[in-house]
């Protein structure tokens, strides 16, 4: 089972009790908007968490850094490939960035102790305006495991300190290895001063 360090500002949401799910994503939301009650959160709450659920998600936790806008990640597991090498890597990397999308910008490969993971920087532009889709900066990462590729999102609807979600994705990404290998933690610090397509994420 695949495990991933995570910052006590990342709140993970126990999927396998919906009902208290539900519960602690209203409050949290609650506590953002500084609203005392969360009878009116709940509707939103449970949406969110059914669509979870119902997307087969192993993860989902909101991640309220105290410089950065709140955010959602998520993780779902899909196919991996039957040998997920070095030429499995650079396809899925070539796909991501040539049919991915307008909104992907650029892609990298980080290392974890499960094998390279391809990581997908999604920033909505004109196309999505003109679509009226939802302008969501995301970042994704395909991170190999022993029952597929665990797909990791991180989204949030504003780039309000994005460079702080950049530099913590990439660290939770980078930790990604056996539950049974002993974890350590993501310590809970500002970005450094280069941005996600300048800086080397190689831990």
């Amino acid at each position: 089972m695949i495990t991933v360090d995570l910052p006590d500002y990342v709140h993970r949401l126990p999927l396998q009790f919906p009902d208290l799910a539900v519960q602690e994503y209203a409050t949290l939301v609650g506590q953002l908007r500084g609203v005392g009650g969360i009878a009116d959160l709940e509707a939103v709450a449970a949406e969110a968490v059914d669509t979870a659920v119902r997307a087969g998600a192993v993860l989902m936790a909101l991640v309220t850094p105290p410089a950065a806008a709140p955010a959602v990640l998520t993780g779902v597991l899909v196919e991996q490939p039957a040998d997920w090498d070095g030429d499995s890597v650079a396809t899925l990397r070539d796909s991501m960035e040539d049919v991915g999308g307008p909104d992907v910008r650029e892609t990298l490969v980080l290392d974890t102790d499960l094998g390279p993971a391809v990581v997908a920087q999604r920033v909505p532009g004109a196309e999505q305006a003109r679509a009226r889709r939802p302008l969501t900066f995301q970042l994704q990462a395909f991170i190999p495991t022993d029952d597929g590729l665990l797909l990791l999102t991180l989204a949030s609807p504003s780039n309000d300190g994005w460079d702080h979600h950049q530099l913590l994705f990439c660290q939770v990404v980078a930790s990604a290895r056996d539950a049974e290998r002993r974890p350590a933690r993501v310590p809970d610090r500002e970005p450094d001063d280069d941005s996600y397509e300048n800086h080397t994420y190689r831990l």
